[in-house]
């Protein structure tokens, strides 16, 4: 038994079917009148799916005073600086997001310095914040952030090759709306990737050091569904109800690691982000199969429970070390599924990785905060063996 644990999640979600978006407006009226600053994409802003947001919203008689369109894939602390600096300008006292977790990311790290003094960096860590901060409305379009329900945003620091990690309660939004249409016009490689994203935070939120059993819950949840819809959601067609599977889990994976946070995965792939510029999903992927091994010498019963509560092995008499390992590899199976359908990368190579820049690497995977919350403590040794045998495989 847990000597103590604790668990909120203090986000609305709302959802439903395909294009449900347009009825929200019940819930979105709770911030009439307010002033919203929109941050998004390139790409989302010219889809359909954005209009309709931005319609509801105005239907629900708020007023659209600035639309930030040009969020990168990775986002740095000049992007946030560029917004703020636009929404300062524009009078804007309710925030919306709509995109992935580099927009919903932008959006909260945002607030900080729409309603704090001083430079984003300073506020880095755990619990910085002092002030009241804005509401925020987040729209998530990937099956893989999210950043719609936690109190997390990572921004890189171009300067200094790193993910700078902001953890604060405050930071929660508001509202997230979960709408299966804004993930049917995402590339198939997206999907993959955003998927095995949520993954990871489904098995690290159920193996990390502050699990309970309300972030267990959700992170068997999350993983069974990703692991039962992956294969659907990766074809050409009939790919909608998966997708929507999907987008739910990773909501719900979102509200595991909420509570009980990530680990190593986590650490070797921000690094990954931060050093080479690696899309953070595909970091998990390539980097989970290695973090569950570690993992595996310290808490093999988590990772079996984990396996077979998801249904990605069955019960047996195996030992519980022998029960890990097979569910290490009906992971590594996943993620060969992902790379084979979706073309993602499986080596660090083909990613981009070049063997001089495993000295930093391991530098920043080990100074992540996520080791914080990893169940073994990992040697700069083992990180860059892990590193090591993902580089050519």
């Amino acid at each position: 038994m847990l000597e103590f644990f604790q668990y909120t999640s203090p986000t609305q979600i709302i959802g439903g079917s395909p294009g449900f978006l347009k009825d929200a407006s019940p819930e979105l009226e709770a911030f009439a009148g307010l002033r919203a600053g929109v941050v998004t994409d390139t790409v989302i802003a010219r889809l359909g799916f954005f209009q309709s947001v931005i319609e509801s919203l105005e239907d629900a008689g708020i007023v659209i005073a600035d639309i930030f369109r040009d969020v990168p894939q990775d986002s740095e602390l000049s992007v946030v600086q560029r917004v703020a600096d636009e929404f300062q300008q524009a009078d804007v006292n309710l925030l919306v997001a709509v995109g992935g977790g580099s927009v919903i990311d932008t959006a909260k790290a945002t607030n900080i310095l729409l309603t704090h003094t001083g430079q984003l960096h300073e506020y880095q860590g755990a619990q910085t914040l002092t002030e009241p901060v804005l509401p925020l409305v987040a729209v998530p379009t990937t099956v893989g952030t999210g950043s719609e329900v936690t109190m997390v945003s990572v921004i890189s620091d171009k300067a200094d090759a790193r993910k700078l990690t902001f953890v604060d309660k405050a930071l929660a939004p508001t509202l997230a709306i979960l709408d299966p249409a804004a993930t049917f016009t995402l590339p198939v490689r997206m999907v993959a990737a955003t998927a095995m994203d949520a993954f990871t935070h489904a098995i690290e939120a159920y193996v990390d050091i502050e699990h309970s059993p309300f972030s267990d819950a959700m992170a068997v949840a999350a993983g069974s569904a990703i692991h039962q819809h992956l294969k659907t959601a990766l074809q050409n067609e009939q790919f909608e109800d998966a997708r929507a599977e999907l987008q739910i889990a990773s909501t719900m994976a979102g509200i595991a690691f909420n509570h009980s946070m990530v680990g190593i995965v986590h650490a070797l792939a921000h690094s990954l982000g931060g050093v080479c510029h690696v899309p953070h999903g595909e970091a998990n992927s390539l980097m989970l199969v290695e973090g569950l091994i570690c993992n595996a010498e310290v808490v093999p019963d988590r990772i079996a429970e984990f396996g077979i509560r998801t249904g990605l092995i069955q019960r047996s008499d195996a030992s519980v070390e022998e029960l890990a390992g097979a569910t290490i590899e009906r992971v590594a199976g996943m993620r060969e599924l992902a790379g084979h359908l979706a073309e993602l990368p499986l080596s660090l190579e083909s990613a981009g990785v070049k063997e001089s820049d495993l000295d930093l690497l391991v530098q920043r995977a080990q100074e992540d905060g996520a080791m914080v919350y990893n169940p073994k403590f990992v040697e700069p040794d083992e990180i860059l063996q892990m590193y090591q045998k993902v580089m050519k495989r």
